[in-house]
Parts: structure tokens; sequence; C-alpha cells
């Protein structure tokens, strides 16, 4: 990968952290820990018998894993230490006496975030009491792992293809393009936005929502490739309207779902866009070159990120 690859991985990381929750996020947690170390196995709940407290674990180290990533971030503290203290309990009573616990880890998703207190001192407190080291595992300690997988592994793992910016210079086909339309059109929400608007200057609009080279790169490239698009919105007219609205919808979705106050939030909303934009089902170059040069149209015509001010009443 070059430099503007890894800036969008690391960017799509950090949302998955961010989005996944529960299941999702453990099912996440276990696909980078299955392609980082093949001794690694997930236990799947079965019936009653659940999964024994047990979400993973090394049987050659002796190293098993215990994930927690709350609904409600208002649960995290309460039913963390009390999740902890059950499945660690429990860890022994069923697995001890098959594979040697030696190491227990407590994968928290704290959304880089950091744990908190009360979840250091329990698992200090379970350290002294049975001789095993209880750690946390933060988001922190799951992108350490996650960089050590190869470009494929990543890829796989964040379910999203991450193409070159040369890569854009293909020309786009229209199956790609109707294949990312028809995921796109299917999404329950959307902003209705007036048409006709005057566009900025297409590197002005970049500079004023301070969104990085690398983003700049991407969307540069994909707009060289508007003029077959606008041939695919002479078929289909129709979609143009609802693709606008979908899009405008998705932009106002990012700003509530990344927090404000961080100085790459606008490159976090732009890759939830790409990330949410492009169907899970086939990721590749040719449906990530469709989706990049959609985000372009919409960039430009204002319905995704805002307008430069023209006067100093805008």
């Amino acid at each position: 990968m070059n430099h503007n690859q890894h800036h969008l991985v690391d960017i799509l990381f950090r949302i998955k952290i961010y989005e996944y929750k529960g299941s999702e996020f453990q099912k996440f947690f276990v696909e980078i820990m299955e392609k980082s170390n093949p001794n690694f196995r997930s236990i799947k709940p079965h019936g009653k018998e659940g999964d024994w407290k047990n979400d993973g674990y090394d049987s050659i180290t002796g190293t098993f894993y215990q994930v927690y990533a709350p609904e409600k971030p208002a649960d995290r503290t309460t039913n963390a230490v009390k999740k902890l203290n059950e499945a660690f309990e429990g860890l022994l009573e069923k697995w001890n006496s098959l594979v040697e616990v030696k190491r227990f880890y407590f994968a928290y998703n704290d959304e880089f975030k950091y744990a908190n207190p009360k979840i250091e001192e329990e698992l200090l407190k379970l350290t002294q009491k049975h001789g095993i080291r209880c750690e946390p595992f933060l988001a922190k300690d799951l992108r350490r792992v996650f960089d050590l997988l190869t470009d494929e592994d990543k890829m796989i793992c964040l379910h999203c293809f991450v193409p070159n910016v040369d890569d854009l210079s293909k020309i786009v086909g229209y199956e790609a393009l109707n294949e990312v339309v028809k995921h796109v059109v299917n999404f329950p929400f959307g902003v209705l936005k007036p048409l006709g608007a005057a566009r900025p200057g297409f590197i002005e609009k970049i500079q004023f929502n301070s969104l990085s080279d690398n983003i700049a790169q991407y969307l540069i490239a994909g707009e060289y490739q508007i003029g077959a698009l606008q041939k695919y919105f002479e078929f289909e007219p129709d979609l143009k309207i609802i693709l606008q609205e979908k899009f405008s919808g998705l932009y106002e979705q990012g700003k509530k779902e990344i927090s404000a106050g961080n100085p790459e939030r606008n490159d976090e909303i732009f890759i939830y866009i790409f990330a949410k934009s492009t169907p899970l089902e086939r990721p590749n170059v040719t449906i990530s070159n469709a989706v990049f040069i959609l985000m372009s149209y919409y960039f430009e015509c204002c319905d995704i990120f805002e307008p430069p001010k023209t006067t100093l009443f805008d």
C-alpha cells in the first residue's frame, strides 16, 4: 500500500472501532485475531452451554480473551466490572482443567479513550488473587495487532477495498455504477436539498472543509470521470435526484456518528460515507472507483460537505 491507501485504512479502522458494538465488535475482533495468529481459535456459543466465558484463545500460550463492547455507552463501567468477574471465574471453572489459563485479556472497546480505572482495579485484584496475569485489551492493542496484518488481510477485515489513486484513471464501468447505486438507493434515510445552487471551486471547497491531501487526491481523481457519470445519468435521470438525497443523508449521518473536536473529523466523515456506500458483498477496485466518482460528483454539487462562504452573511 502507498501513503494514501494507508491513510484510508487507518481511518477505516478507527471508524469500525467507533461504530461497532456488541456482536459486531466481537466479530471484528475475532477476524483480526484469526488473521494475525494461526493458533487463535474463537468459541461460538452453543445453546445453554454458551461459550464457557471464552470468546477466543490460544491453547499453545494459554492466553484467553473475553470481549466486551456494550450497545449503550452508559452501561460500560458497571456492567463491564460485573462481566469481567463473571467471565474470569467461569473461565477458570470450565477451561483451566483443559488448558492451563496463563494469561487473561479483557478485550474492551474503549473507542481509544482508555479503560475506566475501575476495570483496571478489578483486573489487578484478579491477578493478585489467582496469580494469573489479567490485563485489558483496548482499541490501541487491537490496532497494534491489525497493523501487523498483510494489506490483503486488512482489507478483508475492514470489508472494503482501498484502491490506489492511480486506479481511478481506469474508465468506470456501468455494471459497477449500477451495483453501487443499487446499494446506496436502499439506504433508509435521505435529506432533501435544493438543486441548482452555485458551485464553488473544487479545490477551494476541499481546502474550506480541511480535507487532507490524501483525501483530496481521491476526490480530484474521481472528478476526472464525472463525464462518464453524467452519461450514466442521461439513461437514469431519476436516480440523480434520489442519490442526491441519499448522499446528503449519509453526510448528515456521518456528522452525527463522528465526534466533533477531532482535527481529522472531516476525513473520517468522508471515509464513513465511502465505507457505507461500498457494497459488502463484492468490494473490489471497480466498485471502489464507482463510489469515489459518485462522491466526487456530489461533493462538487455541494450535497456532501460544506460550500465555502462567499459573503460575510453566509
